[in-house]
């Protein structure tokens, strides 16, 4: 019997809703800035850098803990995965 390899979707779906509420925020932030709100340039210098970096950890450690995921889910070509034919 084949070990069952790992889902992805939670992981996928989080990453999903947290990329469009950041972007969310970071064009409400915008469209407030160009039409003049000094609220929305006051709260865009600590929210917009906070959610560029929420942005790109999220992709960085989808990246690294993914590829861990792949490379433990696959033995080496050279050692034999336990399966007999």
């Amino acid at each position: 019997m084949s070990p069952v390899k790992p889902s992805y979707s939670t992981s996928k779906r989080h990453l999903l809703y947290s990329s469009v509420l950041a972007w969310s925020v970071i064009l409400i932030c915008a469209i407030g800035a160009v039409m003049g709100r000094p609220e929305a340039v006051a709260f865009g210098t600590i929210a917009v850098p906070s959610m560029v970096a929420l942005i790109a950890a999220m992709l960085g450690i989808h990246r690294i803990s993914g590829s861990m995921d792949f490379r433990a889910s696959n033995p080496p070509r050279d050692q034999p995965s336990g399966e007999e034919l």
